[in-house]
């Protein structure tokens, strides 16, 4: 039987109005996109952007016209995309010193923009991600910093800001003395780079080819035939002349005109390291001299050392008490 002519109006004014509904915005019963219905794959991962796991893809993105998702320029974000990050995370972006991506607005270099399978969106794991960006033989030598063997980047550094240059957590030596003990730097004398706060005057702060992570070579033994080359790191600063036999100038550990550094270090056999006397952070006694000399096996030699205005004293473990005096020479008993 054919239907009434009623009922073919009928059908034709819903289908209009069900048409009017999708195509007018303003419509009554007009619904917003949702998003996962063809985006299905933005939270593959276990971590994911707290906006898109709440289905607030609008807190991001802008919709520009009705014609999304047939129009390709019909989406975009709600401001600038190198600023949008900053909307809400603008507390990263505060410090003088700048991660390089966020200093640009950058932060898709690292992180993922909607899930992940890492912390914090992140791209991959450190020490991995750094190695995006840094190569890893920059920092790899005989000899590693711990945090750097064990991929912990972020205990010295910070991902996004600092006040410190290379985004240090703290400056100086305050970053080396939150792992290493600080009574190093403490006494009554200490070295200059320890008491500027310069440890990596010294010290490589990745890796080295030398040990203790030093710039240069620093002779472990006690005695050595002394050279120009016998002692590079302390050479890298120390003007070598001091314990050339026939300089005056060069040094003040000296008895009249006789150098004094020379008579202990210049000789072709047995003469002494520098670390057989100094300490190369700090010391209770004068001119970082060791209250005890280590190395002897079990035996640290006591050394006393007394400076005064021309000169000083020192009384050794194993020799009788020596005077000098720069002024007036102490003929010696």
């Amino acid at each position: 039987m054919r239907k009434p002519l009623v009922a073919y109006l009928a059908t034709a004014v819903t289908v209009l109005f069900l048409v009017g509904s999708i195509l007018l915005p303003d419509a009554a019963v007009a619904e917003p996109f949702k998003c996962s219905a063809c985006h299905k794959d933005l939270i593959r991962g276990a971590v994911g952007h707290k906006p898109v796991a709440a289905g607030q893809c609008l807190r991001c993105h802008q919709q520009f016209s009705d014609n999304h998702p047939l129009g390709k320029d019909s989406m975009g974000f709600i401001v600038q995309k190198e600023k949008l990050c900053a909307v809400c995370h603008g507390q990263l972006l505060q410090k003088k010193v700048l991660h390089k991506p966020v200093g640009q607005g950058k932060c898709t270099d690292c992180h993922m923009a909607h899930s992940s399978d890492h912390k914090s969106l992140l791209k991959d794991r450190p020490p991995a991600l750094c190695y995006r960006c840094h190569p890893k033989e920059h920092f790899s030598g005989a000899f590693g910093h711990l945090p750097v063997t064990n991929g912990e980047c972020l205990s010295c550094h910070d991902a996004h800001q600092s006040d410190s240059k290379s985004l240090l957590k703290k400056p100086g030596s305050e970053l080396c003395f939150q792992c290493h003990d600080p009574n190093l730097g403490v006494g009554k004398s200490v070295h200059g780079p320890i008491k500027t706060g310069e440890c990596i005057r010294c010290h490589e702060a990745h890796a080295s080819a030398n040990r203790k992570l030093l710039k240069g070579a620093a002779p472990t033994e006690l005695y050595r035939p002394f050279s120009t080359a016998a002692f590079p790191l302390c050479f890298s600063c120390h003007d070598p002349e001091l314990a050339s036999a026939n300089t005056e100038s060069a040094t003040n550990f000296r008895n009249g005109v006789r150098n004094l550094h020379a008579v202990h270090v210049n000789k072709p056999g047995k003469g002494r390291s520098c670390r057989l006397c100094h300490n190369p952070h700090a010391s209770a006694q004068d001119r970082l001299i060791h209250a005890k000399a280590p190395g002897f096996g079990t035996w640290d030699i006591p050394i006393r050392y007394q400076a005064t205005g021309t000169g000083g004293s020192c009384s050794v473990g194993c020799h009788k008490t020596f005077r000098y005096d720069r002024v007036k020479a102490v003929e010696q008993q």
